[in-house]
């Protein structure tokens, strides 16, 4: 007499019928437009392991690096094979517009090129909506692992709200704009200053008003209870033994974190 329940082959073909999940950006549009920025002070051809460095990676080996490269691609920003990079044209535009629009429409164009966008399209415009329905709608919608949810309206969100295609107000809410607010690349994304008239109007006031230096490397680890955080904010490129330095700390800090999540104090 067989056995009650499930037949062997039961598991297998569930496992069959299982979708793979949608794949989403796992870094938002601001953390790209810090890449590129100071990538392309080196050019715009690079190497994959040089890409490790400017994103504060010792290795190309590790999950973490990889799935942000492959945010990278998802944009559209970066093109290549093996081991050669570019920044592609998207890409350019958003490390070094040539004008303060040119930026913004190039972040917008690098939204769109992912599943943001087709979030972003059939999503109500002009009310205040949380940013947990939107990770909601992207898994029962769009196939997004439900493990991933909460990440995903957090990046979304980030991103939006740099595409000048969001609001923040608060409370764990964006607003989602019909209309695209004015933004660059290279400017505030919650300033609404008109762009100036020229070029060289453009080159006089980004001289006057030079920003504080923006980190050149911003790498968090999470924690259950928190984040570990390497910040590294410096007015001029790294050089190739900086990074090897930083290297080393990032393996230490790796070493930490592990620690760290699995409790042991002695680390």
């Amino acid at each position: 007499m067989e056995a009650q329940g499930s037949s062997p082959g039961g598991a297998d073909e569930r496992r069959r019928r299982r979708k793979p999940s949608t794949g989403y950006p796992v870094i938002d549009l601001g953390e790209v437009a810090s890449v590129l920025a100071r990538a392309s002070q080196h050019g715009w051809e690079h190497t994959v392991a040089e890409f490790a460095g400017y994103m504060g990676h010792a290795t190309v080996n590790s999950g973490a690096f990889r799935s942000k490269y492959a945010a990278l691609r998802d944009y559209g920003v970066i093109s290549g094979r093996g081991e050669s990079v570019e920044i592609t044209g998207i890409g350019r535009k958003i490390a070094i517009p040539e004008a303060e629009e040119e930026g913004g429409a190039a972040l917008r164009e690098a939204f769109t090129n992912t599943v943001f966008g087709a979030v972003y399209q059939e999503s109500v415009k002009g009310s205040p909506i949380s940013i947990e329905s939107i990770g909601r709608r992207a898994v029962t919608r769009l196939g997004v692992a439900p493990s991933a949810q909460g990440s995903f309206g957090e990046v979304f969100a980030r991103s939006a709200v740099t595409a000048g295609l969001a609001e923040a107000p608060g409370d764990g809410k964006i607003t989602l704009l019909a209309r695209p607010r004015a933004v660059s690349s290279r400017a505030d994304p919650a300033s609404s200053e008109p762009a100036p008239a020229s070029d060289a109007l453009i080159a006089e006031r980004d001289s006057a008003d030079r920003p504080k230096p923006k980190p050149v490397i911003d790498q968090r680890w999470p924690l259950p209870d928190g984040e570990v955080a390497l910040i590294v904010a410096i007015d001029r490129p790294l050089s190739a033994n900086d990074f090897g330095s930083v290297g080393e700390v990032v393996a230490k800090i790796e070493q930490l974190v592990a620690g760290l999540a699995g409790g042991d104090s002695s680390v």
